[in-house]
């Protein structure tokens, strides 16, 4: 039995052994749930693309705004280095590792944060997988005007940057708000001042 076990404090209460708990609560768990989500929403339109767009190519969708085109990206999202030999699929696998530990981690226990982990981890299993099945990604969705064109992607890459626009602007409001308590905090300029 641990020496703390079972022993109780003045007013009742269990005493801590001092070891560090993870605390999992509704912002924890809505990460999987979404990510399996995007993931699935990523195999079913690949699944779709090479059924249906591998044959024909590119079909038009909304006139000459957005079609759908059917590429092999050998590179990182919106076919960023492409044809350049290096081990995009080790690369993502390290890059997914260190987004779960974050999605781990007590800090992300907020719901912005924990949606944009959900899209990040979702997408990046999504194109991990293409790349350990086939070592290119499936891309198909395209769009622009005349000469003015956007490199092809697909949902994961959607969600990926949809995640990291949204955890970047959640770690601009937590450092917004830190800078807002220290103006304000006793003994600073404009805060109120310590006692004499």
């Amino acid at each position: 039995m641990h020496p703390l076990q079972g022993t109780r404090g003045e007013g009742g209460a269990p005493l801590s052994d001092g070891r560090p708990r993870l605390v999992l609560g509704p912002t924890f768990w809505a990460v999987w749930p979404l990510a399996a989500f995007v993931f699935a929403l990523d195999r079913w339109t690949k699944a779709w693309a090479v059924a249906s767009l591998a044959p024909a190519g590119s079909r038009p969708l909304l006139g000459e705004w957005l079609r759908l085109t059917y590429v092999r990206n050998t590179g990182v999202a919106f076919g960023l280095g492409a044809g350049r030999g290096l081990p995009f699929a080790a690369i993502t696998l390290v890059a997914l590792g260190l987004v779960i530990a974050l999605a781990l981690s007590p800090r992300s226990r907020t719901w912005p944060r924990s949606i944009a982990l959900g899209l990040i981890v979702g997408g990046a299993a999504g194109n991990l997988l293409d790349r350990m099945r086939w070592g290119s990604v499936i891309d198909f969705i395209d769009f622009g005007l005349r000469q003015n064109w956007f490199p092809v992607f697909n949902a994961a890459d959607s969600a990926i940057s949809v995640g990291v626009v949204l955890f970047a602007l959640t770690l601009l409001g937590e450092r917004g708000g830190s800078d807002d308590r220290a103006a304000t905090a006793p003994g600073t300029p404009g805060g109120e001042r310590g006692a004499a």
